[in-house]
């Protein structure tokens, strides 16, 4: 190996594959300065074969060396661990990039903390945290000697709780957390993972925008129920946001729209590694009849691809003569940063007479194209169905108001009515490569002997303004 092509990024691959006990390492201070990595990296490169090969090494050997380096670092009190030596094995990332088209950098500007503590045969640990000006992100993992699915609940059995009991509120970091002393205002948890019958990860997001954080700021956490467990599981932590920020391209378009009711100045678009944040002000048109209907937005880049949205935050503004209220979207990280934004706003209408409850299915028969009405979004074109070793395949076209957005609306159910899986848990939608007109999703593979049906939403509730439609350049000026 040459030893001038050794950076920090082959150490953080050389921790990757070193054995911890989480006991050990519960309370070491995870920062290490400049000084330390050079000696670090010296040591290890004392015990890594010179080869005339890039990037490749014996890791049995060089692991060894690392834990010795370990060894006689932690008996003098030496931090040890890199800062991004998550990288490898990122929980935030994990259980984020699940959306395909969410290219957030979660695991690049991941912030090891690695702190656990343990009451009531439950070990909760804070394994990392991520930020940007938005949002706090923060990956946990939960073990238990029992059963770790008669303790945490996730996905459809939290869905089933609330079905039974209106008031079952899921387990959340948020309600327990404070960052410099306040109680953040909002937040939002994700679908966790059960890595064995002992083992629950999760990644939950904090709304920050309204904080006007430093760029160290402290964090304290102090649990003290998990799912009717009681006991005390207390946290106390620092977070930087510098290299997510050094990181940031940020623009001030100062786009100004006109809408039914209000007028909106979009003051500041943001591409961070970890999200795409839209501020704006609003004025409403007519104090007497106040208004911000269509507050919820539909964007799209330079390519015509949709940007999802990650959440709302808004507020009203007291005492001010330019503006009644602001807002700040905030979406998935953008692949690249786009000359332009478009934006469609749109609304729902939530009751029981305007939201479609569940989709309208018809039947896989093998008789092909099947179509699938959206109503008044338009439809859905099922052009083939077709297994492919351990998945199948849908192929098929989206037709109307907003495609991109109608597409990611499809589900297979079996003869129990059953959703069908997407695979690997992938709830993203892929365009075929030498036909951009024609859409891919992938299920778990279908049963040959046992009847299918495939079906999509009305979209009845949603209210779509097209004629609203606008963009937001971000051409360097």
């Amino acid at each position: 190996m040459n030893k001038d092509l050794f950076d920090e990024k082959d150490m953080l691959e050389l921790f990757n594959y070193i054995y911890t006990d989480d006991k050990e390492n519960d309370d070491t201070d995870l920062k290490m300065d400049d000084l330390r990595k050079k000696k670090l990296k010296k040591k290890l490169l004392k015990q890594v074969e010179t080869k005339n090969s890039f990037r490749k090494f014996r890791y049995k050997a060089a692991a060894c060396a690392v834990i010795v380096v370990i060894s006689i670092a932690a008996g003098v009190g030496v931090p040890v661990l890199a800062k991004n030596v998550s990288a490898f094995k990122s929980i935030i990332q994990l259980i984020n990039r699940e959306n395909k088209s969410d290219h957030g950098e979660y695991q690049e500007y991941s912030e090891v903390i690695n702190k656990s503590a343990a009451d009531k045969e439950i070990t909760f640990t804070i394994n990392e945290v991520v930020c940007d000006d938005s949002s706090l992100m923060i990956g946990y993992t939960v073990k238990s000697k029992g059963n770790i699915k008669d303790l945490m609940k996730s996905g459809k059995e939290i869905i089933e709780m609330q079905g039974k009991d209106s008031n079952f509120v899921p387990f959340g970091l948020i309600q327990y957390l404070k960052i410099n002393g306040k109680r953040p205002s909002s937040g939002s948890g994700s679908d966790g993972k059960y890595l064995d019958s002992h083992t629950y990860v999760n990644s939950e997001t904090m709304d920050i925008g309204d904080k006007n954080l430093p760029s160290i700021f402290n964090v304290d956490l102090n649990i003290t129920n998990i799912y009717n467990i009681k006991g005390n599981w207390n946290f106390k932590f620092s977070i930087s946001k510098d290299e997510v920020l050094k990181n940031t391209k940020t623009f001030k378009p100062n786009t100004i729209i006109k809408f039914p009711d209000t007028t909106i100045d979009v003051k500041k678009v943001s591409f961070t590694p970890i999200n795409t944040i839209i501020n704006v002000t609003g004025k409403y048109n007519r104090q007497d009849n106040k208004k911000y209907e269509y507050n919820q937005w539909f964007i799209f880049d330079d390519n015509g691809d949709e940007i999802s949205e990650k959440g709302i935050s808004g507020d009203e503004v007291k005492n001010s003569a330019s503006s009644d209220f602001e807002y700040e979207y905030r979406f998935v990280s953008s692949k690249h940063i786009p000359k332009y934004l478009t934006v469609i706003p749109y609304k729902v209408n939530y009751g029981e007479n305007n939201v479609e409850v569940s989709p309208i299915y018809k039947n896989i028969d093998g008789k092909y194209p099947i179509e699938l009405s959206q109503g008044k979004m338009g439809k859905l074109t099922i052009k083939e169905i077709y297994t492919d070793k351990d998945k199948t395949i849908v192929r098929y076209t989206a037709q109307g108001k907003l495609p991109a957005v109608q597409a990611k609306e499809l589900f297979i159910i079996n003869s129990d009515e059953k959703v069908v899986q997407r695979k690997n848990n992938d709830f993203s939608i892929k365009k075929d490569k030498d036909n951009p007109n024609l859409y891919i999703m992938e299920f778990e593979s279908l049963d040959k002997n046992k009847k299918y049906k495939i079906g999509t939403n009305a979209f009845s509730g949603y209210e779509i303004r097209d004629d609203l439609k606008f963009k937001i350049d971000l051409s360097d000026k």
